[in-house]
């Protein structure tokens, strides 16, 4: 199917795509879709078109063939609130590498190798209700050793990937880090009955994370760390799944004892730690 074809049967799609292009780069015309979709020019004239009649007095264009932009700071959505949710829906755009712009740089860094193998094995089990047979290095086992595995689910949290899955040597679920599974490979055993992803309490069950600013800070600071984190409001309210709880709070760099956890490392505080209870880091194999 040619591309242009793939951008009418998905037209709809596209024009949200542009929109929130539109949203965080301030403007868009032309020459930018046809970067971003690898289109002809005369489809991104109606897509730019129909994009145009969709916003209506939301945008404004000096002149005809000047880019549109908006006629006023561009309105809240509830959706792709965030310049990541942009960044890669642009960095995944059919228009490849050339639709990022070259003033935009991504300085994160994933120093995780996760085998193609590995992955794909754990998405098929997970899938299938089926075992996987993993040689998995730890701390306490830099060597490897073999276990057999039964997984439910895939998670980016938040650095590396992680698999969740019932262990049959230590009769529980527990978190894999797939960058440290060296082989995998199917086997024939049925998911058994206390392996069901519903039995995983620390999957199902739920947990709210109350995030304030550090108390350790001047009145000053909290303000601006509240209007950082959570516009509008003093607090934030995080409702995560207990396994991956401490992965959040983690990654936040919150402060679950005032008094050790300080600023400036750490510039977010629990509102209420008691009322996570006995929340500790998850099990992990």
């Amino acid at each position: 199917m040619a591309t242009d074809d793939v951008v009418e049967d998905r037209a709809p799609d596209r024009l949200m795509d542009l929109e929130t292009v539109l949203r965080w780069e301030g403007e868009l015309d032309n020459a930018r879709i046809r970067q971003l979709l690898g289109v002809k020019p005369v489809w991104a004239s109606r897509l730019l078109a129909e994009l145009i009649e969709r916003l209506g007095a939301l945008i404004k264009r000096p002149n005809k063939r000047g880019p549109i932009v908006w006629a006023s700071p561009a309105p809240r959505s509830s959706s792709r609130q965030s310049p990541d949710a942009y960044l890669k829906l642009v960095a995944s755009a059919p228009g490849g590498a050339d639709a990022l712009l070259p003033c935009l740089h991504d300085a994160r860094i994933d120093l995780t190798a996760v085998q193609p193998s590995v992955f794909s094995a754990v998405v098929q089990a997970a899938k299938s209700g089926a075992g996987v047979k993993i040689i998995y290095r730890s701390m306490n086992h830099p060597e490897g050793l073999p276990r057999v595995v039964f997984p439910h689910a895939l998670v980016r949290a938040p650095r590396r990937w992680h698999m969740r899955a019932w262990c049959t040597e230590r009769r529980d679920f527990r978190d894999f880090v797939l960058s440290r599974v060296q082989t995998a490979e199917a086997v024939e055993a049925s998911r058994p009955p206390e392996a069901a992803e519903g039995r995983d309490a620390g999957w199902t069950r739920m947990v709210d994370l109350r995030l304030i600013p550090h108390p350790s800070l001047t009145e000053a600071q909290q303000n601006l760390i509240a209007a950082e984190m959570f516009p509008g409001a003093r607090a934030k309210r995080l409702r995560v799944r207990r396994s991956l709880a401490m992965y959040v709070l983690q990654d936040l760099r919150v402060a679950l004892d005032v008094k050790r956890d300080l600023p400036p490392e750490f510039q977010l505080a629990l509102a209420s730690p008691q009322d996570i209870g006995d929340l500790v880091p998850e099990a992990k194999a």
